[in-house]
């Protein structure tokens, strides 16, 4: 008579399918979460040591402005706010002017014409060294009392140029009126001196002379040439 086989209990039976039953259900479980989420589980899964991490994209889409020191340099503004405009002329030094004590002062006979009566008021230099005229002068009727008849004369025209004048050498003005009749309002007095500032200067000279007569409310001066 054989040996009888022996056949484990039940509970023992039960006891080896434990770990298959819960390798099977930690399966299940994982493939519940990847197809609950989407993404595979090699997208979950970090990055290995030899590989790099995207850069980060910048929430700004606006291009960074240049820096400071990109471009053509611009130039740096005047003192003035403004860059400084070309002198369309220079004027005399005042240290060459002519003074009064260096000229002397005539007026020349009447020019008419077509009206106007032009008096050319001439400064001559009498000094030692060579000096400048440059400008208008400033020119006034006198009466014996020391009074202005009417008012100084206007000035006409360009400025003009600066003017040398050697030793002995002569520059000129010219005072303009009208004649009597081509425009109302008279004529004005007589002078009995006319009070002239050279240009540039603040002394007059005076000179004894009953010209110009001014009519029409017409008196102005040009620049010396």
């Amino acid at each position: 008579m054989g040996t009888p086989t022996h056949h484990p209990s039940g509970p023992t039976r039960r006891t080896r399918h434990l770990p298959l039953a819960a390798a099977a259900v930690t399966l299940l479980a994982l493939a519940a979460t990847g197809c609950g989420t989407g993404a595979s589980p090699a997208s979950t899964s970090p990055p290995s040591a030899g590989t790099t991490a995207p850069a980060s994209v910048s929430a700004s889409a606006t291009p960074a402005p240049p820096s400071a020191t990109s471009g053509p340099a611009e130039p740096a503004p005047s003192a003035t706010g403004s860059p400084a405009a070309p002198s369309a002329r220079t004027p005399a030094a005042a240290g060459t002017r002519c003074t009064v004590t260096e000229l002397r002062m005539r007026l020349g006979a009447a020019d008419h014409g077509a009206g106007n009566v032009y008096y050319p008021l001439r400064f001559t230099n009498t000094g030692g060294r060579t000096c400048t005229l440059d400008g208008f002068p400033g020119v006034s009727l006198i009466r014996g009392d020391g009074s202005v008849i009417g008012r100084p004369a206007d000035r006409q025209g360009p400025a003009g140029t600066v003017v040398r004048l050697a030793p002995g050498r002569t520059a000129e003005a010219d005072l303009h009126s009208l004649n009597e009749g081509i425009k109302s309002g008279g004529c004005w007095r007589k002078p009995t001196f006319l009070k002239v500032y050279p240009p540039g200067s603040t002394a007059s000279m005076t000179l004894a002379t009953s010209s110009p007569v001014v009519c029409g409310d017409t008196f102005d001066v040009g620049a010396v040439h």
